[in-house]
């Protein structure tokens, strides 16, 4: 990773340091255990323990990700496209997620740690299409409506 760079999980879980030494991260050692890794990777969630009572984290990627949206096969002259997603950006299927995470640790009865280092939300007119304001509202009210502490 670049130097002024953070990787989350890194931050979330601790690491080892280029001389081979532990950095702690900000919950308990090997407790964290990602969730929906594999989509809206803009977006890290997934639960861990922090002085072994379980919580739930949302923090931000800051990488730029690489998203593959695959062919439609319905379509004869539709191929499979790759986008890159810029860091620290919600963008419709990553704030979708972030809405989904918040829905289930509120389920579960989760206190909730959101590491928040976004620079805002996507505004382009094809996120606009695809439900941007509308999961960006599903997030607001998801946290209006948590019954456990919330941390930011």
């Amino acid at each position: 990773l670049p130097e002024n760079s953070c990787d989350p999980r890194a931050a979330i879980s601790g690491a080892l340091d280029s001389s081979g030494n532990w950095k702690g991260g900000i919950f308990d050692r090997d407790s964290f255990v990602e969730t929906l890794e594999g989509w809206a990777r803009t977006v890290v969630t997934g639960r861990a323990k922090l002085g072994g009572i379980p919580v739930g984290i949302v923090a931000v990627e800051t990488q730029t990700v690489m998203q593959v949206i695959p062919a439609d096969p319905g379509q004869l002259d539709s191929h499979e496209r790759v986008v890159p997603q810029a860091g620290q950006v919600w963008f419709p299927d990553s704030a979708t997620k972030t809405a989904q995470a918040i829905m289930d640790f509120n389920r579960e009865e989760l206190p909730l740690f959101i590491l928040a280092n976004w620079r805002g939300f996507s505004g382009g007119q094809r996120d606009l299409f695809e439900g941007i304001l509308q999961a960006g509202s599903t997030i607001v009210e998801n946290l209006r409506t948590y019954k456990q502490p919330v941390f930011v």
